[in-house]
């Protein structure tokens, strides 16, 4: 017996042998920033230690961010105002239960396949592991707030990861607002919606142009020549397949321009042929704004089957934006509509059912309880059809005796997850083994572009998008028919039909938010940022790199640190125009601003308080509405059509130097000017001596709030709050827009050691971390910081290392 005993032991301790070796040994090296890089021999070591850096930074945002999406921040914070909101943190968390997403959350965790399930456990296990040997170490947040932690889990990935994506998706609660609308157009509220719908046609606006003009106002259309996917990109058969896709679905056509969606980043990529090294260049900016503690995480992570850095989320080991050492990659907001609502059938005979497919089906019902600390719970009654959660009480403009369900990307889709994708594009080798990998990336949809280190590059729309009824509505823009499985989706746009492209002519790629792809491309795909043409980023980057045939890498990054804002560069141009060519009657503020503006115009038009003027023309209101110009009626509203219309009459001038503008466009002009040179005046003071003293005042007294979040939660705590350091470049249209810095990417294939980044204000969720405001001064130099791959150049850059076991 006693031998039986030492020869189980003996196999324990071999099988525990065996167990330790494939999950692989661990090694966090701390760089000069603070920068985790993790290195082990396995892919689960590598998400061990990466799960036990990033609680070591961010223990607090992460368990605070993840209570916020799990509809549980009251327990945290009370009944808590939202910043510059009317709602609270209880509305937040009746908006997320009812919205259901960390219940949908931990089904798709469930159903996740072996690899992906075993690697998020082992990045849970590092956060745990952290969590209960340092105890002490946690920050001082969760004390004051009593918010225990809880053990971290591959569900809390999911959420954690979907919260991020939901800042660059809307939540889809408007489609019944927009499909009432609809039905009341013109009084109308009993006519069937179709009908209006189809009378309505292209009707761009419904407003009447209340002069009379001889203005040649006819629609002038999508401006072609700025999609980044353009007709001589794709081959015949491409367009062959999405017209089959399009004949099978019954389809129409692309929806036309909607609402302006979230404009966040830009990316820019220079092929092979084009650059001085024969591999792709790559620079991307995600610009949202800069938080303190960072909305972002960076990190390096080296397992058996990847070497992959960049950032992610703090909570999630997915990569938003990275490199490893044959691809890098960059993302930019795409808006894609993944959302939508459907109205139900039901009645008061069958309380708790929908009618479908002809019979009355029973809805899930449970009740879930909110705590509110301090204040009286809230018991919520909670429903769910097949489609998704019902969202009648938290939808916008839902009517007595109407129920509405929401069927969205990421919580409609039980089976797969986006980390399936990123686990993929960490491991391609090339450009195609990449565009390849993109069909796993559901949620957020974006733009992505990227290069290899053998020159290619690419660029895809991303994101599971709906393949919505071809009997929906308005182009599917209002809620949908409930009733039958006709007009539901009837699947999801396959990935090789989505706007996409590799090594175009021109041997340069770049996203800024703007049009896709031009018109000849017909799938609907539900766009709505930038889909009328260029955003005032799309155009100055356009400009710059069409200023070259070759371009060393220095010169990629060089782009980075443009501050130029055409849109304001042409309005001020256009404005000499009128004064000096034209001899057009201008209001005395037009005048004055003109004559302020004069030595930074031929200065280069700068958006930089390093240059006078720019505390004026950072007052420029380019605001481009129906509801302040007949303009929008030929070249479309918003950014797009703004940087439509300024092309348009550079474009005339270029060609004519005595062209005249017309009534509508010096109205336009004047007005703009003038109104900066008003609010100036009650921004800085009626003497304009001392306006440029006064801006730089103003910026040197504001804060970024300690956990302040995108969320919309003020600061948790007042005493540390941070000073904004002097930023030069303010101006949210600008490639360099330094308060949107959330990061910045620089990545040279030819030599990924040589990459640099920078993550503003720094690593640290801790005040006396040193790598809390590692890179602050940085930031406000404008400058980067090395981020090598490899690690004999992390060992150069290195501050401290540990030694983990898994």
């Amino acid at each position: 017996m006693k031998c039986f005993y030492s020869m189980v032991l003996c196999l324990a301790v071999v099988f525990s042998a065996v167990a330790a070796e494939e999950k692989g040994k661990v090694e966090i090296i701390r760089d000069q920033w603070g920068v985790p890089h993790v290195f082990s021999d396995t892919d689960a070591g590598a998400m061990f230690g990466l799960g036990y850096a990033t609680a070591e930074d961010r223990a607090f945002q992460m368990h605070y961010s993840l209570r916020i999406v799990q509809g549980r921040i009251s327990e945290v914070l009370g009944e808590f105002q939202h910043r510059k909101q009317v709602v609270t943190s209880v509305v937040n968390d009746v908006k997320f239960r009812t919205m259901g997403v960390y219940r949908a959350a931990k089904e798709v965790a469930a159903n996740l396949d072996q690899e992906s399930k075993t690697l998020l456990q082992a990045y849970c296990d590092g956060v745990n592991d952290y969590m209960a040997k340092h105890p002490e170490k946690l920050l001082y947040l969760f004390k004051k707030y009593d918010l225990k932690p809880e053990t971290w889990t591959p569900t809390d990935c999911i959420a954690s990861w979907w919260h991020l994506g939901w800042f660059f998706a809307g939540e889809g609660l408007h489609d019944t607002l927009s499909y009432h609308r609809l039905k009341d157009e013109r009084g109308q509220s009993d006519r069937d919606p179709r009908a209006l719908s189809a009378a309505r046609g292209g009707e761009r606006s419904s407003r009447k142009i209340d002069r009379t003009t001889d203005v040649d106002l006819m629609p002038l259309g999508f401006d072609e020549t700025t999609s980044v996917v353009r007709r001589d990109d794709v081959e015949e058969e491409w367009l062959k397949k999405n017209d089959a896709f399009m004949e099978k679905y019954g389809l129409k056509g692309n929806k036309s321009a909607g609402e302006e969606g979230p404009e966040f980043s830009h990316a820019w990529v220079v092929g092979g042929e084009k650059t001085t090294t024969g591999s792709a260049v790559l620079c991307s900016d995600p610009q949202t704004p800069v938080r303190n503690p960072s909305l972002l995480f960076e990190y390096h992570m080296c397992g058996k089957t990847f070497n992959v850095r960049g950032v992610g989320v703090a909570g999630s080991p997915i990569l938003l934006i990275g490199w490893n050492e044959n691809v890098a990659w960059g993302m930019t907001a795409l808006g894609a509509d993944q959302a939508d609502q459907f109205l139900l059938k039901t009645d008061a005979d069958h309380p708790n059912q929908y009618f479908y497919e002809g019979e009355w089906r029973d809805m899930s019902v449970w009740e879930e309880t909110i705590t509110v600390k301090g204040g009286e719970t809230k018991t919520l009654m909670l429903k769910e059809t097949h489609f998704g959660p019902v969202i009648s009480s938290i939808a916008h403009d839902v009517r007595p005796g109407e129920e509405v369900s929401l069927k969205r990307v990421p919580l409609c889709i039980k089976d797969r997850d986006t980390m399936q994708g990123a686990l993929a594009m960490m491991r391609a080798k090339d450009v195609r083994e990449f565009q390849t990998a993109l069909a796993g990336w559901l949620f957020p949809s974006a733009n992505v572009v990227f290069g290899d280190k053998q020159g290619n590059i690419g660029y895809s729309v991303v994101g599971a998008i709906p393949i919505r009824s071809a009997l929906a509505l308005d182009e599917g823009n209002v809620s949908h028919d409930g009733t039958e499985t006709k007009y539901d989706w009837q699947g999801y746009v396959p990935n090789e039909l989505v706007p996409r492209v590799i090594n175009p002519e021109q041997g340069i790629l770049f996203s800024a938010n703007h049009r896709p792809i031009g018109s000849f491309y017909t799938i609907p795909i539900g766009i709505s940022t930038g889909s009328g043409g260029d955003t005032i980023r799309s155009w100055r980057l356009r400009e710059r790199m069409m200023l070259k045939d070759v371009f060393t890498p220095d010169e990629v990054l060089d782009i980075h640190y443009d501050s130029v804002n055409p849109a304001k560069r042409e309005i001020v141009r256009l404005g000499y125009h009128l004064r000096d060519v034209q001899k057009a009657k201008l209001s005395e503020e037009t005048l004055y601003a003109l004559e302020y503006l004069e030595n930074w115009f031929k200065a280069g038009a700068k958006a930089d308080l390093n240059v006078m003027g720019t505390e004026l023309t950072n007052s420029i209101n380019a605001m481009f509405r129906i509801v302040q110009t007949d303009l929008t009626l030929k070249y479309g509203g918003g950014m797009s059509g703004l940087s439509y219309f300024l092309k348009t009459v550079k474009n005339r001038i270029e060609t004519d130097p005595q062209t005249k503008l017309n009534e509508l466009e010096i109205e336009y002009i004047d007005h703009t000017l003038s109104s900066a040179w008003i609010a100036a005046e009650n921004r800085y003071g009626y003497d304009p001596e001392i306006w440029y003293e006064q801006a730089l005042k103003q910026l040197e007294n504001q804060k970024l709030g300690y956990f302040e979040s995108l969320d919309g939660y003020p600061s948790l705590d007042n005493g540390n709050d941070i000073h904004y350091p002097f930023l030069s470049v303010v101006d949210g249209d600008t490639i360099l827009s330094q308060r949107a810095q959330s990061y910045t990417q620089w990545v040279p294939l030819h030599d990924v050691d040589a990459a640099m980044s920078i993550l503003p204000i720094g690593h640290s969720e801790h005040p006396e971390n040193p790598s809390r405001l590692s890179t602050y001064d940085l930031w406000s130099q404008g400058k980067l910081h090395p981020a090598p791959l490899t690690r004999e150049a992390v060992q150069k850059v290195m501050e401290k290392s540990v030694s983990l076991s898994y």
